[in-house]
């Protein structure tokens, strides 16, 4: 039925459907926390072996899809140094442990290349495979975007020396051969593969099969107990506050001294 007038009413247009964001690290980085001892489903054996290796890092719960996540405490894994790539400052340097522990594991042989350095720009991202709708090795710490190299070579670029001069040209292709000979990472993308791989190595998947050559103790993930007193032992020191009656416990610090040698006043 008409309106008085003969007008039709104008369609409301339809509101656009919000694209979702690709990158959803963002949004979920905020519910992250740090922890001191394993919860029950993490990787305990790689945490202890990383533990008895020397390696410091911080242990995390509630990451997205990340089984045992943690932030190595150092920027050196396995004598290769890996620096933050300029284009991505806000990154987190959160991997899997096992990603963590296949790196160091592949630091010599990226030494053997004259390899110093490798710049990254994406650890733990919850993102997309290119044009498909399955998660990303990203999303579950399992993958590494490297940028650019250093070492007795020089600095390269993938996107400015992959295909030469030819000592820069040769380093970053022996980061490739290095990873896929070792073993040690299922999948190492390159410019190689595809156009959307022109400007940095992607390496995922760390293989299980290889381990830190270290003796390790599970048991020493768990949270130490309060140790029991020692019978007999001096209680610890307290503070200027704690105590207000002003009797010593131990010894005195000095020697008595007599009256005669004690000013007038005391």
């Amino acid at each position: 039925m008409r309106p008085a007038g003969g007008k039709t009413p104008a369609k409301t247009p339809a509101k656009a459907k919000e694209k979702e964001p690709w990158n959803k690290t963002p949004m979920l980085i905020k519910d992250i926390r740090k922890i001191s001892v394993p919860t029950k489903n993490m990787d305990r054996e790689c945490l202890a072996r990383l533990k008895a290796a020397g390696v410091p890092y911080q242990l995390f719960d509630n990451v997205a899809h990340v089984r045992t996540p943690v932030k190595p405490g150092t920027n050196k894994l396995g004598g290769v140094t890996y620096r933050r790539a300029w284009n991505n400052p806000d990154a987190p340097w959160i991997m899997e442990c096992k990603t963590v522990e296949n790196l160091i594991l592949a630091g010599p042989k990226l030494q053997k290349w004259g390899i110093a350095s490798m710049y990254w720009n994406s650890a733990w991202r919850v993102s997309y495979v290119k044009g498909k709708n399955v998660l990303s090795r990203h999303s579950y710490g399992e993958a590494l975007d490297v940028t650019a190299i250093d070492g007795s070579f020089g600095y390269a670029t993938l996107v400015n020396h992959w295909n030469g001069p030819a000592n820069k040209s040769r380093a970053l292709r022996g980061v490739s051969a290095a990873l896929r000979d070792s073993g040690l990472f299922n999948s190492v993308l390159t410019p190689a593969h595809d156009a959307y791989h022109r400007d940095h190595f992607h390496i995922d998947s760390p293989s299980r099969s290889h381990q830190l050559a270290v003796k390790y103790d599970v048991k020493s993930l768990e949270a130490p107990g309060k140790p029991s007193p020692t019978p007999g032992a001096t209680p610890p020191a307290m503070g200027p506050d704690s105590r207000r009656d002003h009797e010593l416990s131990g010894p005195p610090p000095r020697p008595w001294e007599p009256p005669r040698s004690r000013p007038r006043h005391y």
